[in-house]
């Protein structure tokens, strides 16, 4: 039986501590909290070394940047991972882009375990200021020091404990999910390249490395782990680099790989959230600051990772109501989703409800919320209430365009579960919009 595989992500920084003054003795406040981490990492490693294989790179101490693929690899291989989440962990972007990734995954597999640890008293509120807040690490149930901590070794030892036992049920994974799909995907159309030179040259334009590229035998699946976190340029230069050697297999190949990349322009940490499995317990909203439902299509693509059932999963909903016409728009919204899978918009009959309930939550589904969609506020107040209650529209996840800033986007309260993406970057749209075109038209050419 093959070992369930867990991932710890921290900051260490094991060559600045190597000073040989001993924890207990240790005065500078810096240097001791880097010494706590590592004492509760390695009696991390030492608890679940038995039962678990502990994914711990101790060699990589900066890396900048630069993604070795064997970091890729665990990252998307793990069945669980730890965030040990100190002070200084949280201004590392390392650390920042490897809560990206594992909070993404938990989103996209139920059965996924993420750990995260507040290190020294650590607050949410500090991780918000980082730049975590859209990881929604706040709702994942964390490990830490409950009152006053010292940041002693006692404690060290005990949270080791605490994090260790909440893996102790956690099995291997048996099922694919749409990352590792998409992946896979990725790496069988590249694997249609048939001179290997061909596809070294995606190499320059993904920053890989010699050594990644030497690391694994499977250079296809090497290129598709880093063009899942290239931005849309990268992957647009890489895909001009193997064009020839892609189409020389199959042009119809090479347009569904620049499909598949199209949404890559999205920072994944803002598309993280709308990766919610079917089946949720909680009806969700989301606002995003664009009038253009194309872009919030590309956030939820970003999400799931481009997956073959989008095609049918998303739509606009842009119906104009009033004050008390809430009603009458849920109504309309449910007509339009039954026309969309073909089933009587009419219709009264349970088993037709019931069908069409299975649909929705087979996979996720979309609807935007257009920017005009409401008169004023309390129409789209009455209209978020009404949806919020309905049963059929709870397997929906909804994502209200909230035009040129946030002023209509309704604030969260205790029956409306309202989150609010980060503010789209004008540079970055603009920049995303002109790749998309390219990439379009490399693709058609």
């Amino acid at each position: 039986m093959s070992k369930t595989r867990i991932f710890i992500s921290h900051s260490c920084k094991d060559a600045e501590i190597a000073d040989g003054v001993p924890f207990e003795a240790e005065q500078d406040p810096r240097l001791r909290r880097l010494k706590y981490v590592r004492i509760l990492r390695d009696e991390l490693v030492r608890l679940m070394s038995d039962t678990h294989e502990v994914l711990l790179d101790r060699a990589l101490l900066d890396p900048g940047d630069s993604w070795p693929i064997k970091l890729l690899r665990w990252l998307g291989d793990c069945d669980g991972a730890v965030l040990l989440l100190s002070e200084d962990a949280i201004k590392s972007k390392w650390v920042l882009q490897e809560a990206t990734v594992l909070t993404w995954r938990r989103r996209l597999r139920e059965d996924f375990k993420l750990i995260p640890a507040l290190l020294g008293g650590l607050q949410f509120d500090a991780l918000e200021a980082e730049g975590f807040g859209p990881l929604q690490v706040n709702e994942i149930q964390a490990a830490k020091i409950e009152g006053e901590t010292e940041m002693t070794r006692a404690e060290a030892l005990a949270l080791a404990a605490m994090i260790a036992k909440g893996f102790s049920q956690l099995a291997a994974a048996n099922e694919q999910n749409d990352m590792q799909l998409w992946l896979e995907h990725v790496a069988a159309i590249l694997s249609g390249i048939e001179d290997e030179k061909i596809l070294g040259r995606a190499c320059k334009p993904l920053h890989i490395s010699a050594d990644d590229w030497a690391h694994y035998p499977d250079r296809a699946l090497t290129v598709a782990h880093y063009m899942l976190r290239a931005d849309l340029r990268q992957n647009r230069e890489a895909l001009e680099a193997i064009k020839g050697g892609i189409i020389a297999h199959s042009r119809e190949a090479f347009v569904s790989l620049a499909n598949m990349l199209m949404p890559l322009w999205v920072d994944p940490s803002a598309a993280a959230a709308l990766a919610e499995p079917p089946q949720k317990e909680h009806w969700q909203a989301y606002a995003i600051n664009t009038d253009n439902s194309a872009l919030a299509a590309d956030y939820a693509q970003r999400a799931w990772c481009s997956p073959a059932w989008w095609g049918s999963r998303f739509i606009e909903f842009n119906e104009h109501i009033g004050e008390g016409q809430a009603e009458e728009a849920v109504a309309a919204l449910r007509e339009s989703l039954a026309l969309l899978f073909d089933q009587d918009p009419l219709s009264q009959d349970p088993v037709d409800k019931e069908v069409l309930r299975i649909v929705l939550e087979a996979h996720p589904f979309f609807v935007a919320l257009g920017d005009d969609l409401a008169a004023s506020q309390t129409a789209l107040r009455e209209l978020l209430h009404a949806l919020a209650q309905d049963d059929l529209l709870r397997a929906v996840t909804f994502i209200q365009l909230a035009g040129d800033n946030f002023a209509r986007a309704l604030p969260q309260d205790d029956s409306v579960m309202f989150r609010i993406r980060p503010q789209l970057n004008d540079q970055q749209v603009t920049q995303a919009r002109a790749n998309k075109i390219l990439l379009a038209k490399l693709s058609t050419t």
